[in-house]
């Protein structure tokens, strides 16, 4: 699959400058949260450095995996855009480098330069774009095809080429990675099984390495 382009990636050096200029540097530690579902307050965060994890809790239900950042994305926006609670608590998944701004800061910002406003709205449109995907894929697929779709979109983000194929140093677990998938733990467990018997896929504690990347694509789609 192709990785869309950040936000930060999307604005020119004037542009970045201008933003950097809004709010304040904090490091987060690995674990901590940066952003907390159902929370009220009033600022965005810029990634900088490092991922993160977006999660969202129901009454009764397990935590739901629903997707990862990377440094560049802007993390909060639907709460800068209407102004209710967080939807989703975002933790950190190793240490974060990331700029807090103010809402209000960042909107007179929007209004003095329009078309950062425009890539905010793209970026925005985006999102709602790879989750309507996500929910056609889990209504049409199953689960070793929606597993493969998760380890592809892995590989494309962070995988690293090695003698054997694609590898990648896991950055979630693998009950993150069933949550993810839609699936149960014991079911995504059977679908791993499944594609190492094919010689597609061979696991390791906390790596993966994708032996025919062809395979698993066509899989997934």
């Amino acid at each position: 699959m192709q990785i869309p382009t950040t936000f930060y990636e999307c604005l020119d050096e004037q542009e970045r400058e201008g933003l950097l200029a809004l709010g304040a540097r904090r490091v987060f530690a690995e674990d901590e949260t940066l952003m907390l579902q159902g929370d009220t307050d009033d600022h965005v965060i810029l990634l900088l450095r490092g991922r993160v994890k977006v999660t969202r809790s129901a009454q009764g239900e397990h935590e739901l995996l629903l997707s990862l950042r990377d440094a560049g994305d802007l993390l909060g926006e639907l709460t800068f855009i209407d102004g209710e609670s967080r939807t989703a608590t975002v933790t950190a998944l190793e240490e974060v480098e990331a700029l807090v701004i103010p809402s209000g800061a960042l909107r007179a910002h929007l209004q003095r330069t329009p078309r950062v406003a425009v890539v905010l709205l793209e970026a925005v449109a985006g999102r709602f774009r790879e989750a309507t995907v996500k929910r056609l894929e889990f209504a049409a697929s199953d689960t070793l095809g929606r597993l493969a779709a998760r380890i592809v979109e892995l590989a494309d983000r962070y995988g690293e080429a090695s003698p054997a194929g694609i590898a990648v140093a896991m950055p979630i677990s693998q009950d993150e990675l069933a949550s993810w998938t839609g699936a149960s733990r014991a079911g995504v467990a059977q679908a791993l099984q499944t594609l190492r018997e094919l010689g597609w896929l061979s696991t390791e504690r906390g790596r993966l390495t994708l032996l025919d990347a062809d395979a698993l694509r066509a899989r997934a789609a």
